[in-house]
């Protein structure tokens, strides 16, 4: 099972979008978490994000603080790296599973958009991507926006089932 999860991590780490499913039998719906601050363009996406799912007859997602502290510190990571990637996706994934008892995770990745509508169109524009956005399992998500030291913008955007 480890060898599993190693070579599901792997291929995650090159792919565009990841995303890792896990049984559970319990659920704990609790967001209590510390006070994140959002960005403009954080609510401008899941505006857009949500909006796109109830046009195509999906529920929107609730916005999960626990789940965008993963985003926020895997943004760090990447603006430190100089490059987008989904390295270590398979801890945010553990730590959410943890966490907030999520049974299913997947995370979308982008760098250097300059607008809400121009990352999502993006997302959109990748199968990979537009999978874990319009995946009707998927309940809540957590998203975070970091600018790099030349003004370019990281995204991370992680979805969650509970």
């Amino acid at each position: 099972m480890k060898k599993l999860m190693l070579i599901s991590a792997l291929i995650c780490s090159v792919l565009m979008s990841c995303s890792v499913e896990e049984p559970t039998n319990t659920l704990n719906t609790s967001t209590t978490t510390k006070q994140l601050e959002y960005k403009s363009i954080d609510y401008e996406i899941i505006e857009i994000i949500n909006n796109y799912r109830v046009s195509i007859g999906l529920n929107t997602l609730g916005l999960i603080n626990k789940v965008s502290e993963e985003a926020l510190s895997h943004n760090a990571y990447m603006v430190n790296q100089g490059k987008p990637s989904h390295d270590f996706f398979y801890l945010r994934s553990q730590n959410l599973k943890n966490s907030i008892n999520a049974i299913k995770v997947s995370e979308n990745v982008g760098f250097g958009f300059t607008n809400a509508q121009s990352i999502v169109n993006a997302w959109l524009n990748s199968e990979e991507h537009k999978q874990n956005i319009i995946n009707p399992e998927f309940t809540n998500f957590g998203i975070s926006t970091k600018q790099d030291e030349n003004g370019k913008n990281y995204f991370t955007n992680i979805y969650v089932k509970l």
